[in-house]
């Protein structure tokens, strides 16, 4: 979780070649950390320092209990709360990694970004 608009997708595939669209600074109005890990293992990191430099917008986190990287997704959560970004979650207990539109968040999400885009 990084938004210091300098990352293409050479982060996750060294054999991206960048074209005009990259070019393009890219403004996170919202994120949805809903999907992840694409391509390779993700570990996250928790220093606030680095992720206050990353300019993360209001972030939805949408997990399950049974999801191998649980720990992370609720350590990262309480730093960007304890950092003040907005933030929301939802605990799918017993779900795993991997649940795609079920577990009845979707309604959950849309809602969370249309109050944060009237604001």
């Amino acid at each position: 979780m990084h938004y210091d608009e300098l990352v293409n997708g050479t982060a996750l595939d060294k054999n991206y070649v960048p074209d005009e669209l990259d070019q393009i600074p890219a403004h996170a109005s919202a994120d949805g950390m809903i999907y992840s890990f694409y391509g390779r293992l993700s570990v996250g990191n928790m220093d606030p320092d680095w992720l206050a430099e990353g300019n993360l917008p209001p972030t939805f986190y949408v997990y399950g209990t049974q999801d191998p990287f649980y720990d992370q997704f609720e350590e990262q959560y309480d730093v960007l709360k304890q950092m003040g970004i907005p933030t929301r979650r939802i605990v799918l207990n017993n779900w795993p990694h991997g649940f795609g539109s079920d577990g009845g968040w979707l309604k959950d999400y849309a809602d969370w970004l249309e109050d944060l885009f009237q604001k």
